[in-house]
């Protein structure tokens, strides 16, 4: 069991406080952009009031958003484009028959509510700390009346609880692929509970599972620039009580991934999601110091089959 960090204390009774900005931003994106790269008609409805209202009116926006909270403005394209990117690989990856999907530190994501229509097709666990899914849930039912039919919560504090064993007792069957998505979270943990969350993970994956998320790259592979952005972006969450406390570089997240049975997919470095999302007209530019990763669960091979059965 990890040892329980700062950030979990402090959220034992609230919600997440970055969970509610990353809502204002997908809210703001649709609101105030004219080409949209993600759209989430929901956002704006999981928000409290104060928010709600800088989401909701320009010079809001503008006087908290740009002004008074500007050390945040170059996580704006992450959070825009991490989402489409996985919900991108999540409809690939059910187009390949995988019917359940697990959304790690879900926060105020909205997939169930903006895709109803395929509620029939994919069974849903959203994983995230107690104190987040209970104001969540209470949005939810205001904005939709229900919680939608493929919906299972899973309260877990990711630095205390197995994880495994509260997706089975939830229903998640280990059996058969599944899609696990872990946006915003990695650099909020402990090197030892990332440890932990990518072995219990690893311990109920199929082969086929697939497992996106965005992490934060060392700080001797930015430009000083985004060094000197980053580390005020760092100070901004710590002293609202969720440090940032771990980063990778490309080559260590492989060598840790590939001690729990993940081969790398896709890593996705600021370039190429602007390659991929953005034309030269965009007013995005792709933050320097998150990139998105893609791994997968490897089926057995031949040679591996063969030596576990010498």
């Amino acid at each position: 069991m990890s040892t329980t960090s700062d950030s979990s204390r402090n959220r034992s009774k609230s919600s997440s406080t970055t969970a509610v900005l990353v809502a204002v931003i997908r809210a703001v994106h649709l609101r105030f952009h004219e080409t949209h790269i993600f759209e989430d008609n929901y956002a704006l409805q999981m928000l409290p009031p104060f928010w709600h209202a800088v989401a909701s009116h320009r010079f809001l926006k503008w006087l908290v958003g740009d002004v008074i909270l500007g050390v945040y403005r170059p996580v704006y394209p992450a959070v825009v484009l991490r989402a489409r990117y996985t919900e991108d690989q999540l409809l690939e990856a059910m187009d390949e028959g995988v019917n359940q999907y697990v959304i790690l530190g879900a926060g105020f994501d909205t997939f169930t509510l903006r895709h109803q229509n395929i509620a029939d097709r994919l069974q849903v666990f959203e994983v995230d700390h107690p104190a987040t899914q209970e104001v969540k849930r209470q949005r939810m039912l205001k904005a939709n009346g229900s919680l939608p039919s493929n919906l299972t919560f899973v309260p877990v504090d990711f630095e205390t609880d197995k994880l495994d064993e509260e997706l089975s007792k939830a229903g998640f069957d280990s059996q058969t692929p599944a899609f696990i998505s872990w946006l915003g979270v990695t650099y909020y943990l402990t090197q030892e509970a990332i440890r932990d969350s990518l072995e219990r993970m690893a311990s109920v994956s199929a082969p086929g599972t697939r497992l996106v998320f965005d992490f934060k790259i060392a700080k001797h592979m930015m430009s000083a620039e985004w060094r000197t952005l980053a580390e005020k972006m760092e100070g901004f969450v710590a002293r609202r009580g969720e440090p940032m406390l771990t980063d990778f570089t490309p080559q260590s997240l492989n060598d840790l991934l590939a001690r729990y049975g993940y081969r790398e997919v896709e890593m996705m470095p600021p370039e190429e999601q602007q390659k991929r999302y953005l034309d030269e007209s965009s007013d995005f530019e792709p933050a320097e110091f998150f990139h998105f990763a893609h791994f997968a669960v490897a089926p057995p091979t031949e040679e591996s089959d063969s030596q576990g059965g010498k």
